[in-house]
């Protein structure tokens, strides 16, 4: 199956969970329930809420430290001075293809061939919330001898802040 349809199956089940999840999971009753606003869109009141927390309890402060970005020939590339949607989406799919080429590279006889992309770029707290997703495969060796290496679609989580940037393997919610 093409990663592209996969990836629009795997995000329409999720959907589905998350949609099935809220109505199911009790956390609504009259109190949480969207009110009608003078625009005619409905809203949930959240006036004593923490700026960094949504309506129901999320943290949305971004996590502390950075990434170690690997040894290789891909330089870790320039983060963007002002962050916005469209730069750290940018910003962020560099980032993860040079990541991915550095992890597969081992010398010079090494390809590395990989599609990466992004499926989502949220504010978070002060910073950005970006899911990236990539694969990818490695051959390595000359003559006969060639080791092939597949990096099936992975996604990392990116949390990009005013001073920081940190990766985690995986999607958010997909951790324990």
């Amino acid at each position: 199956m093409p990663p592209s349809r996969r990836r629009a199956l795997h995000l329409g089940a999720v959907a589905l969970a998350g949609s099935v999840a809220g109505c199911t999971s009790g956390l609504l009753d009259r109190e949480s329930e969207p009110t009608e606003t003078t625009t005619g869109k409905q809203s949930a009141d959240d006036s004593t809420s923490d700026p960094t927390t949504h309506a129901l309890g999320v943290d949305t402060s971004l996590p502390e430290g950075s990434v170690e970005f690997p040894e290789g020939p891909k330089s870790r590339p320039e983060r963007p001075a002002d962050l916005t949607a469209e730069s750290v989406r940018e910003f962020v799919a560099t980032f993860e293809r040079r990541w991915v080429y550095n992890e597969l590279y081992r010398d010079d006889s090494t390809t590395v061939h990989r599609e990466c992309g992004v499926d989502s770029v949220a504010e978070y707290g002060e910073g950005f919330r970006v899911v990236a997703w990539c694969s990818a495969w490695a051959n390595t060796g000359r003559g006969e001898t060639t080791i092939h290496a597949d990096y099936f679609t992975q996604y990392a989580t990116y949390f990009v802040g005013p001073e920081s940037t940190v990766r985690r393997d995986g999607k958010p919610g997909a951790r324990e």
